[in-house]
């Protein structure tokens, strides 16, 4: 049996995904296909526009078998982190036979050349030193491989080939009976925000629920009419507020002491302190990532280390979540194909499958994580993620009560 995986965001899903979706189907067409999924964070450290059920169930519409949970702790992370995350999932389902992702390169080869090259004694010494000198992991890591692999720097300089090289790494390390399948990236860029008829980029998308009006007559040309129908809801309900995220943050450095925020990840080199200056002046969630950015902490890893600081993420259970990998399997919706699928799975994995999260953890026990296994820990960061989302929706949502505690997996027949 063919199993391809396929790693993703979905925020939210629009037609480009469809096309990802059916251009694997085309090549593999008796394969199932298995997506694992950010949840309630993106990996840029932004809340997602719709619920991950939502999004999920968009995403079986379109093409998809299963969909899984990528847990908090790999999603809302750095390009390596969420991509050994992903990959330490899809290779203990153990029936996932192929891995598909989009980059802009013309040709796989030159990138995974690149990716057996990145862990190498020479490559790592001159990634330290261009980190001693002051640059982003990012930066560094592209500027190294510019002047040591045959990889120009405008295809460097593309973000999904950036992470289809972090996948490819960690399909070395993590999980080498997968295969890579390169599906090469024709339209638009992932971060355009210009809003185009048919295949769009989801910046475009989230972008144009930020105005006053949308232009859903264009946004209906870009998305299935159920993402639409649910973006429409989220639009009159109230989108996401990224200046809210602000604000938690603000009440939450006032009361918090420094010996405590000093064992948050992330939180290196005073980086605390620049937070804190930042704040007083700042007058909106973008201003305050201008503010505090840096060469070497771009803003991206800022957004992400204030929602590590609203969920307490600290620096000893990131390691301990990196050095094991995904503790559970957790099903957000799946079709009939899917629930094959599931059944494959709980007969090769080593995971537990979770559908109902009470059965692992409560809200109340989550309070204290000294007792909690590891699995709990990580699963109550995921549910803590779902919370602190909907706290982003202005208004009265429909999904307000929409928790991990009460929320099953959703079945489309």
């Amino acid at each position: 049996m063919q199993v391809i995986g396929i790693v993703a965001e979905y925020n939210p899903f629009h037609h480009g995904h469809r096309y990802h979706i059916a251009a694997v189907r085309q090549r593999y067409p008796a394969a199932h296909v298995v997506a694992v999924m950010s949840g309630s964070f993106t990996q840029r450290g932004a809340p997602s526009i719709l619920d991950k059920w939502t999004r999920a169930a968009h995403a079986v519409e379109g093409g998809a078998d299963l969909i899984l949970e990528l847990p908090f702790a790999f999603a809302c992370r750095s390009a390596q982190d969420f991509a050994r995350g992903s990959i330490s999932l899809l290779s203990h389902l153990g029936i996932v036979t192929h891995l598909a992702f989009g980059m802009e390169a013309e040709e796989l080869l030159p990138l995974a050349e690149a990716a057996a090259m990145i862990d190498s004694d020479p490559i790592q010494i001159r990634l330290h030193e261009k980190l001693g000198e002051g640059l982003s992991y990012a930066a560094a890591l592209t500027s190294v491989l510019i002047d040591c692999a045959d990889v120009s720097e405008e295809v460097l300089r593309a973000p999904n080939n950036i992470l289809a090289i972090e996948y490819l790494r960690a399909l070395r390390t993590l999980a080498p009976q997968i295969t890579p399948i390169a599906i090469q990236r024709t339209a638009v860029r992932h971060n355009d925000i210009r809003l185009h008829t048919g295949v769009t980029s989801s910046s475009s998308i989230r972008t144009s629920l930020n105005k006053t009006v949308p232009p859903w007559d264009e946004l209906r040309k870009s998305v299935m009419p159920s993402v639409l129908d649910d973006l429409q809801r989220t639009h009159h309900a109230g989108v996401p507020s990224l200046d809210t995220l602000l604000e938690l943050l603000r009440y939450l450095l006032l009361m918090t002491d420094f010996s405590i925020l000093s064992e948050i990840y992330g939180i290196t080199e005073g980086i605390e302190n620049r937070l804190i200056r930042s704040l007083e002046s700042a007058r909106n969630y973008e201003e305050f990532l201008l503010k505090v950015s840096t060469k070497r902490y771009a803003q991206s890893r800022i957004a992400r280390l204030m929602i590590y600081l609203l969920l307490h993420l600290k620096k000893i259970q990131a390691a301990r979540f990196d050095a094991d990998g995904a503790s559970y399997i957790r099903p957000l919706a799946f079709n009939p194909q899917g629930r094959k699928l599931l059944r494959a799975i709980k007969g090769d994995t080593t995971l537990p499958i979770i559908t109902r999260v009470a059965e692992f953890l409560s809200s109340d026990t989550r309070r204290d994580t000294a007792p909690l296994s590891q699995l709990q820990q990580m699963l109550s960061f995921d549910t803590r993620a779902t919370e602190l989302r909907l706290l982003t929706r202005g208004r009265a949502a429909d999904d307000r009560r929409r928790t991990d505690f009460i929320t099953a997996p959703t079945y489309i027949p």
